[in-house]
């Protein structure tokens, strides 16, 4: 049974691939950048707040850490 779950993965992702219906072939491809940067993704960038989430990430381990010290059973 084990085997069997990898392979219909494997199956089911190529009948996706497969299946792709492929309307826009006629299109060019799109114009590069005047910058020569790559466009940025849809949606917010990560790079405006980067310094906000490292601070988070520092703040979140320090607790975490802190968390455990306090459930740590005591050596006597």
């Amino acid at each position: 049974m084990n085997k069997i779950y990898p392979f219909l993965t494997f199956l089911f992702g190529m009948m996706e691939m497969l299946a792709k219906n492929d309307k826009d072939k006629s299109k060019n491809p799109p114009e590069p950048s005047p910058t020569g940067r790559p466009p940025s993704p849809p949606g917010l960038p990560i790079d405006e707040h980067i310094l906000w989430l490292i601070l988070l990430a520092v703040l979140l381990g320090f607790y975490v850490i802190y968390k455990y010290k306090q459930n740590e059973k005591p050596i006597a």
